[in-house]
C-alpha cells in the first residue's frame, strides 16, 4: 500500500492540479482570518473552509491518473486498493494543510476568545480546532469519494453534487459539520471550549462507510 500510496502522490504533485485548491484555500483564510481574531474565531473559519478543499483535493486524486495507468495500477495490486490509496492520499494532503493552518494560527496570537477570561488554555483551543477541521476534513473526502470516478463518472454531475453536498453538510443543522462550527463560535464567545469527539465518531463512521462503498464500486466497475 505504501508503494500505490507514494505513486498516487508522484502523480498528484507532478500534475500541479493540487495548486488550485491549495491557493484558493491560502486566499479563503487570508480573508476571513483577521489580525485581532480571536484563536477560536479563527479555527471555525478553518474549519468550515478546509471542507470544500478537501472535496476538491479528492477529486483531484482519483481523477489525476490516467485510464491506461489505472488499469495497470489495478492489474497490480486490485482496483480497490489503488482507489483506496487515492482517497487516502487526499486524506493526508487535506491533513497537511489543516495542520499547517492551525500552527500559523496558534503562533499568530494569544488571543482565544471574544472575552479575554482565559477560560480556555491555548492548547485546548489548539486541540478543539484540529479536532473540528479533522471532522470537516473526513466528511469532505467522504463526499468526494461518493461524487466522483467511479460512482459517479460525469464531472457535470459528480462537480455539482459535491458542492450541493458540501452546503448542505456545512448549514444543515444536526450534522457534525454544522455541530463543530456551532461549537467553536460558542467557544469564543462564551471562552468554554470542549472537544468534539461525538461529532468526530459520527463522522468517522459515514467516512469508513463512503470510502469502502467507492473502493467496492471501483473493484466491481474495473472487474467488469
Amino acid at each position: 500500500m505504501s508503494a500505490v500510496l507514494r505513486y498516487q502522490a508522484a502523480l498528484v504533485l507532478r500534475s500541479h492540479r493540487w495548486v488550485p485548491p491549495v491557493l484558493l484555500y491560502a486566499v479563503i483564510m487570508a480573508i476571513g482570518v483577521g489580525g485581532n481574531e480571536p484563536l477560536l474565531g479563527s479555527f471555525g473559519w478553518a474549519t468550515a473552509a478546509i471542507m470544500p478543499i478537501a472535496v476538491w483535493l479528492t477529486r483531484v486524486c482519483v481523477t489525476v491518473e490516467p485510464a491506461a495507468a489505472r488499469q495497470t495500477t489495478s492489474a497490480a495490486v486490485g482496483p480497490g486498493r489503488a482507489h483506496f490509496a487515492a482517497l487516502l492520499l487526499a486524506l493526508v494532503l487535506a491533513c497537511v494543510l489543516a495542520a499547517v493552518c492551525t500552527g500559523a494560527l496558534a503562533l499568530s496570537t494569544d488571543r482565544i476568545a471574544d472575552h479575554a477570561t482565559h477560560g480556555v488554555a491555548k492548547g485546548e483551543a489548539v486541540a478543539a480546532g484540529a479536532v473540528a477541521q479533522l471532522v470537516t476534513i473526513l466528511a469532505g473526502v467522504a463526499i468526494g469519494a461518493l461524487s466522483n470516478r467511479p460512482v459517479l463518472r460525469r464531472p457535470a454531475y459528480s462537480v455539482a453534487l459535491a458542492a450541493l453536498a458540501t452546503l448542505a453538510v456545512l448549514i444543515t443543522k444536526g450534522s457534525p459539520a454544522a455541530k463543530v462550527l456551532e461549537l467553536l463560535t460558542d467557544a469564543a464567545r462564551h471562552d468554554a471550549v470542549d472537544l468534539p469527539t461525538t461529532q468526530l465518531a459520527i463522522v468517522a463512521a459515514v467516512f469508513v462507510v463512503a470510502v469502502a462503498a467507492a473502493c467496492r464500486v471501483a473493484a466491481k466497475v474495473d472487474h467488469d
